[in-house]
């Protein structure tokens, strides 16, 4: 039961990051994507140092070396992943992002490898293959206003950058985990706190406007949706991601943190709205994969 927790935690986490998205745009924010990433960090923080606290599981912050790879972790993937992220998706559109993203997971496989010397099975290549194939196949019925949108090359660098920068935030996490005395809790809470205080830091130097701004904009916001959407999104997705890491290579978590396109498949179908046909082949292709993964730690 014990190798079933990574990936129960990976796909609860993408599960958690959809809902969170959908929540998002029910809340009717007007906050921007800054806003919203620094927003996030300040509500998430304390609910994760209350989480530690009534759980036991809060650690005495020390200076050793998996504290320091977990803030570099957090402004990596966090602050920087992040804000490369919004910058390709203002360039290049939600789309064309979309697929950039999908670069993570062999970013990160290939770098667990590398830098760690972590690699991955064959069986367990093939299985994240196939889970990628299913959800490429799910996004890849191209939009009308994808069509319209022209690639820059500032805009694919910095999707790609994204992509790199998410990778190797979770690589450096997950050698902090497995290599030091440190649980997934602590883990989420010090890449979170790292990545809302550099931004913040770096919102105060470049743009301190949009500090004064923010919360003018939070009045024109649902709150309760948006505190759910933060909820779910940030406190226990970042907590899930980090337990996921806890267990199973980068490379494999990152495939299936990836999977959250697929889980808008019966959410839609709950909400009465049509399924194509595309989209439920690349559901079953991945759901084939995810099984096939899932064997695989059930066996090992």
């Amino acid at each position: 039961m014990e190798n079933l927790i990574g990936p129960l935690a990976a796909l609860t986490a993408a599960l958690f990051w959809t809902l969170a998205t959908l929540l998002y745009s029910q809340a009717g924010s007007y906050l921007s994507a800054t806003q919203l990433n620094l927003v996030k960090g300040i509500v998430a923080c304390p609910l994760l140092l209350i989480a530690g606290w009534f759980t036991g599981q809060l650690l005495t912050l020390e200076a050793n070396p998996a504290t320091y790879l977990l803030l570099a972790s957090g402004v990596i993937g966090i602050t920087l992943g992040d804000t490369l992220y919004f910058s390709a998706l203002r360039r290049l559109g939600p789309w064309h992002t979309m697929l950039l993203e999908y670069l993570a997971p062999p970013f990160a496989a290939l770098l667990a490898w590398v830098l760690l010397a972590q690699g991955m099975r064959l069986q367990e290549v093939v299985a994240a293959a196939i889970i990628i194939l299913g959800i490429v196949v799910v996004i890849s019925e191209k939009p009308a206003a994808a069509k319209r949108v022209e690639l820059s090359s500032s805009g694919i660098a910095a999707g790609v950058g994204a992509a790199l920068c998410q990778a190797l935030g979770l690589v450096m996490s997950f050698h902090a985990l497995q290599e030091f005395n440190m649980n997934p809790l602590n883990a989420a809470l010090l890449r979170l706190l790292a990545g809302t205080l550099a931004l913040t830091i770096a919102l105060l130097i470049l743009k301190p406007s949009l500090l004064a701004s923010t919360r003018a904009a939070l009045r024109h916001t649902s709150l309760p949706w948006l505190l759910v959407a933060i909820v779910m999104g940030t406190f226990l997705a970042i907590w899930l991601q980090q337990t996921a890491i806890a267990y199973i290579n980068p490379g494999l978590a990152q495939t299936l943190l990836a999977t959250a396109p697929l889980w808008l498949i019966p959410i839609q179908w709950l909400r009465s709205q049509p399924l194509s046909l595309r989209s439920i082949l690349g559901a079953l292709v991945a759901v084939a994969g995810i099984a096939l993964l899932f064997g695989l730690a059930d066996v090992s």
